[in-house]
């Protein structure tokens, strides 16, 4: 407001001069009244996380240990490999499409160590000891002078293919793409550059290619990496927010040093050749809003997989004027702490600069030396020196005592990667009743597949001439919620509730969870699960401790498995049957017929996984058992068997009709028995039969236990389920 007011009444009462003048005086007044408002200050740096491909990039020159995305500088485009399965006698033919690509990056501009872990759009590629949890097959070039041209590049470019002598980079032979949206992923790698931490002094003294001997204490970093085009001058500006170096030109050449300071004697200062004496040492003490409140440092952190970090220094609060220097270093969150602060503490000192006059035996000293004065220890840089005569005069800058204390800090939070590669895959092959959803027309098969925590995707497998050849039946990359049971079961109804019985369940994962409905949520379809044979739905589930749950609140013998109900035991299969399990329609001919399956995870050898042998029964298409089976004698003595359908097309109980029939046509197996000997066997087309007197007699003379059952008939394979009664 200042600004505007003082401004404007100085253009009108003194013209442009004194527009100028009340400008800058109104400016001050604003900062010190307002603060100086948030700046970001200091040199920015190269965004190290994001891989670029663009011509003209900088490429990285890398000090110690650091994380950086590189520069793709070859690829052969993206592959796109057809697939055919099935077809003739199994049914239609099936193209499926998978991608991959071959490419190279650029990760430093010269010779290196060795890359260690890589991170492909955030996800850990490989680890530390090389270890896949992706496929890739990926080669390492150190950089070196003499390193030969990659075979794959040479055989797509031929005699133009380059070397890249003296950059280190990696090549990318086939990447499967399925895992990053078929698509090139943003790759990012942990550089290795010199063995250790590296020093400040040392870095600077490399990238002016000077030599002085260091001397002093110079922080020591995990890593630094110059990534941004400019001049030399530019970069070292970067090093020294880091390390307070000075640069210095000693007529030959741009050196680098922090060395002793030079003390003048206070005998030596003041010296003059004019008539009016100079005073020993002349003071400028800059206003208060110089000096930012508080500095925050954005750096690489070491212990959060290099991401950025921010550390801050603040010297009063609220902090009106906030400086944020972005350094491309590695250090440790107490590292940047400290360095923080120190760049606080330089702001503070720089706030005092002086002018002193010394006789011609200062000469010697140049920009960027320190000095002390008399018995002042306090050290002041050199800035600027003038010689006039016999007199050298010095302009002079204060600087901040070394060793500034700074508290300790912490790197907050990690969010990272999980560096365990894929476990095993644990594949359920699944022939159930139909599950909601449309009404399977084949042998519907169901896959589970998931694994431990980190499981992440898999591609299954399924041969049909007993493992001479597989196909891909699918590829999954969503984790089913599978586990096992840690009791057994007990036997309860089937048309009602169950609230007596309870069932503890282990997941597999740990990053599964099961969750409580309300029991109309229930009724509606929910929390539907698959528990040794028989599927069950749950409202209630309470954690009873990591991975494991108690499942209460049961609706018993779901989809037709009610014979089930009595056969369970502690450590049976336990499936969610959610949207997270894949269906797997193989033609009509293949109930019967064994097919073998093998879930093939991203770092599986295929040869090496074990098959799994399933003969589809096709319980899909299967009718479900009659229900409510009524045997009445009439005054003949005949007997009167009738029963209701049940339809595997719709399980709900629809007021006013019968369930509708999901078969060609209604017909129905009757099979009189004694144990297990057959006595009669008929088909009927409508649901009810007349056993006769005569037949009767006949057939139960000398029976113990006779039974009748009744099965509906499917046209695609035969009877189902039988409902029984005994005579």
């Amino acid at each position: 407001m200042a600004t505007l007011v003082l401004g404007t009444i100085g253009r009108a009462l003194g013209g442009p001069i004194g527009g100028l003048v009340g400008t800058f005086v109104g400016g001050a007044i604003d900062r010190g009244v307002f603060g100086g408002g948030t700046t970001r200050e200091g040199p920015r740096v190269a965004n190290l996380a994001v891989q670029s491909a663009a011509y003209g990039e900088p490429l990285p020159r890398i000090y110690g240990r650091m994380r950086v995305a590189g520069n793709l500088v070859w690829t052969a485009g993206i592959k796109e490999t057809r697939t055919r399965s099935g077809g003739g006698k199994r049914g239609p033919a099936t193209n499926t499409y998978s991608y991959s690509s071959s490419f190279a990056v650029i990760v430093a501009a010269r010779a290196i160590a060795g890359v260690e872990r890589i991170w492909a759009d955030g996800k850990l590629l490989r680890t530390s000891d090389g270890t896949h949890n992706f496929p890739a097959t990926i080669r390492t070039y150190l950089g070196s002078e003499a390193q030969l041209v990659d075979a794959l590049i040479a055989a797509a470019e031929g005699d133009h293919a380059p070397a890249f002598r003296g950059r280190a980079y990696l090549v990318f032979e086939d990447l499967p793409l399925a895992d990053y949206g078929n698509r090139i992923p943003n790759l990012t790698f942990e550089v290795v550059a010199d063995a250790g931490p590296v020093t400040i002094d040392r870095v600077a003294r490399d990238l002016v290619d000077g030599v002085l001997p260091a001397q002093g204490v110079f922080p020591a970093v995990t890593g630094f990496v110059a990534a941004q085009a400019g001049s030399v001058r530019q970069i070292l500006a970067t090093v020294g927010e880091i390390g307070d170096l000075a640069l210095r030109d000693d007529g030959m050449a741009l050196r680098v040093g922090s060395g002793a300071a030079i003390p003048i004697a206070a005998s030596e200062a003041g010296a003059t050749n004019r008539d009016t004496p100079v005073a020993e040492r002349h003071e400028t003490r800059a206003a208060d809003t110089a000096v930012p409140d508080a500095v925050w440092l954005t750096y690489s952190d070491p212990a959060r997989d290099f991401q950025a970090s921010v550390q801050a220094a603040t010297r009063r609060s609220p902090a009106n004027r906030l400086e944020r220097r972005d350094l491309p270093v590695a250090v440790t969150s107490d590292a940047a702490k400290a360095l923080a602060a120190a760049v606080l503490a330089r702001a503070i000192a720089a706030r005092t600069t002086g002018r002193v006059a010394t006789s011609w035996r200062y000469a010697g000293v140049r920009p960027g030396d320190t000095v002390t004065i008399g018995s002042d220890s306090v050290p002041w840089r050199v800035t600027h020196r003038t010689i006039t005569g016999a007199i050298v005069e010095f302009d002079l800058d204060r600087t901040a005592a070394a060793g500034v204390a700074a508290s300790a800090a912490d790197s907050g939070r990690v969010f990272a990667g999980d560096d365990a590669p894929q476990g095993p895959t644990t594949l359920h092959v699944l022939d159930l009743p139909g599950l909601p959803g449309p009404l399977a027309t084949t042998p519907r098969l169901l896959f589970a597949a998931g694994g431990a925590h980190g499981w992440r995707r898999a591609d299954i497998l399924v041969s049909s001439d007993n493992g001479a050849s597989y196909t891909t039946a699918v590829s999954i990359a969503v984790p089913a919620i599978i586990g096992a049971s840690r009791t057994a079961l007990a036997a309860g109804p089937t048309v009602s509730w169950d609230r007596r019985n309870a069932v503890d369940v282990e997941l597999a994962a740990g990053d599964a969870d099961l969750q409580s409905v309300s029991e109309a949520a229930v009724l509606a379809g929910a929390n539907l699960a698959l528990i040794g044979d028989e599927i069950i739905q749950f409202a209630a589930a309470e954690a009873t401790g990591p991975r494991r749950f108690r499942l209460m609140t049961l609706l018993r013998g779901r989809r037709g498995t009610e014979r089930a109900v009595t056969d369970h035991v502690a450590g049976e299969r336990f499936v969610v049957l959610d949207a997270s399990v894949i269906p797997f329609d193989p033609p009509i001919e293949a109930v019967g017929a064994p097919l073998l399956f093998k879930a093939v995870g991203p770092a599986d050898d295929p040869a090496a996984v074990a098959a799994q042998r399933i003969i589809p029964r096709g319980i899909a298409l299967q009718p479900l058992s009659p229900a409510h089976l009524t045997l009445t004698v009439a005054a003949s003595g005949d007997r009167m068997l009738t029963w209701q359908r049940r339809s595997r097309a719709g399980f709900g109980w629809i007021d006013g009709t019968d369930a509708p029939l999901a078969e060609d046509s209604e017909a129905y197996r009757i099979t009189v028995r004694d144990g297990n000997r057959v006595l009669r066997s008929s088909t009927v087309t409508t649901p009810g039969w007349r056993y006769s007197a005569a037949d009767a007699a006949s057939d139960l003379a000398g029976t113990a236990q006779p039974t009748i059952g009744v099965a509906q008939v499917s046209a695609a394979v035969g009877a189902g389920a039988e409902a029984t009664i005994r005579v």
